[in-house]
């Protein structure tokens, strides 16, 4: 009898490690590919950052010279007005990125997994 419920409490013991364990890999798997989400995300800001600074820094003093000797206009009404530009541009493309990482669904799989074994282990799944 005492063997018979050994027997069952490892068989429940291997049950449970090898369900841990697919739990794990499952949850590896969303990690890598939460990685690799994050890791663009973060390759095109930083690319969209440099290229704003970079843009800015070699073309705005000699936009705002051009426009000021063209239009008649002070240097630094040129300059307000570019500097203006260029926020706002910076401002599209940072809630085009705020847009993208509310978008953005990690670990998904991971819960539903999870949700489905809570409502097997209470009897509500059919």
């Amino acid at each position: 009898m005492m063997d018979i419920e050994v027997s069952r409490i490892k068989s429940l013991l291997r049950a449970l490690a090898l369900y841990g364990e697919a739990r794990g890999r499952l949850l590896q798997i969303e990690a890598q590919e939460a990685g690799v989400q994050f890791t663009t995300i973060l390759v095109l800001a930083a690319i969209a950052s440099g290229f704003l600074l970079c843009g800015w820094l070699l073309a705005v003093p000699a936009l705002v010279w051009l426009v000021a000797q063209w239009q008649g206009w002070p240097w630094w009404k040129v300059a307000l007005g570019a500097g203006g530009a260029h926020l706002f541009f910076g401002l599209i493309f940072l809630l085009r990125m705020r847009s993208l990482l509310r978008r953005l669904h990690v670990f998904d799989e991971t819960f539903r997994q999870f949700q489905r074994d809570r409502e097997w282990l209470s009897g509500t799944s059919q």
